[in-house]
Parts: C-alpha cells; structure tokens; sequence
C-alpha cells in the first residue's frame, strides 16, 4: 500500500481537474419555447461558461440550418435566410440573438452551440411562428385569455391542494405504519423478557 501513496494525489488532481473540465462545459438557453406572431420577434439567450471560442445559433428542425456563428470581436457570418433580421446583444458568454421580421417558414427548433475544447450544445428553444392576426381579434382573444385567468388560477391552485392534501396522507400513513411496526417489536422484546 506504501508505493501507492505518492499517486494518490496525482490521481486525485487528474480527476478533479477531468470534473473541474467537464463542469464547466456546458450551454444554457432561454426560453425553452416562444410564440410569436407573423412580422413579430422573438430572442434567444445562449449562455456559456468555460473557455469558448464562438457560438453558433442553429436551426435544428424541420431543417438544419446555421442560423448565425458570432465571436467576439469579429464580424458575425449570417445565413442569407436570416440576413438583415438578426440583431445581437451582449458577449459571446453570454449572447442574446433576435430574430425579427419573423416568417411562418422560421418556425421550428433552435439550439446553440458553443464550440469550446468540444461542441457543446444547448437545449433547444421551440420557435412557432402563427399567422397574423386583425387587431380587432387580437383584442378579443386577450379579452378572452383574460377572463379565463381566473378558472385557471382557481383550478392550479386546486390541483395544487389535492397534490399536497395526497402527499400528508401519504406522510401520515407512512408514519403511522412505522410507529405501530416499533410498537409491534417492542411488545414481542417485552414479552420475551
């Protein structure tokens, strides 16, 4: 055992180091999903920590397409699809990308990836992209999510009740099920004394 132990913190330093790696590796993206009308715009935030040397916005479904390859400091490539609807706010670690003047066409799965010591992706964000809509029934479709609001705050609020009522009975039970199980061994211990 003696020879092993000047390894040992060679080995824990590589494996600290292999996990400090792997850590910081990693992309985040928000939202998870956006609608927007036709004409709108909507933004995507691709966040990323650990060394990086550009991030890509791709479009991943219903067909893959770079989208955008932006680095600090450099001019961003653009695909002539998305050319002259894309603005971007922020650094590379941490880069916002909007999408205006959007097209029923730019609906579908977005995701970023940081090109980093590897390819690193993001989870997507689910574009759907909806037909315009006349103001006047703009208006009366707010008016109708509005009073709708609280049905559905009432029902959340509901099953929210029922979800924490089912989880103290469960506790309850649970509970009741240990004490008489001690009880049980402690009559069978004083009885056997």
């Amino acid at each position: 055992m003696a020879p092993e132990l000047p390894r040992l913190p060679v080995r824990l330093t590589l494996a600290c180091t292999l996990l400090r790696a792997l850590a910081t590796q990693e992309v985040r993206q928000f939202p998870p999903y956006t609608i927007a009308p036709e004409g709108g715009s909507i933004s995507i935030t691709c966040s990323t920590s650990g060394s990086l040397s550009g991030v890509f916005l791709k479009q991943r479904l219903p067909k893959p397409t770079s989208v955008i390859y932006y680095e600090d400091k450099k001019p961003p490539t653009v695909d002539e699809r998305f050319r002259g609807r894309i603005a971007f706010s922020g650094l590379q670690h941490n880069l916002t990308i909007t999408l205006s003047h959007l097209q029923l066409s730019d609906t579908g799965a977005y995701a970023c990836q940081a090109v980093m010591d590897d390819v690193v992706w993001g989870p997507d964000t689910l574009v759907v992209v909806t037909d315009k809509v006349p103001q006047e029934a703009d208006m009366c479709q707010k008016a109708q999510l509005i009073s709708a609001l609280p049905v559905v705050l009432a029902m959340s609020f509901f099953f929210l009740g029922l979800g924490i009522g089912a989880v103290c009975v469960l506790k309850k039970t649970q509970a009741l099920s240990f004490r008489s199980r001690n009880c049980a061994a402690w009559r069978i211990r004083t009885q056997h004394v």
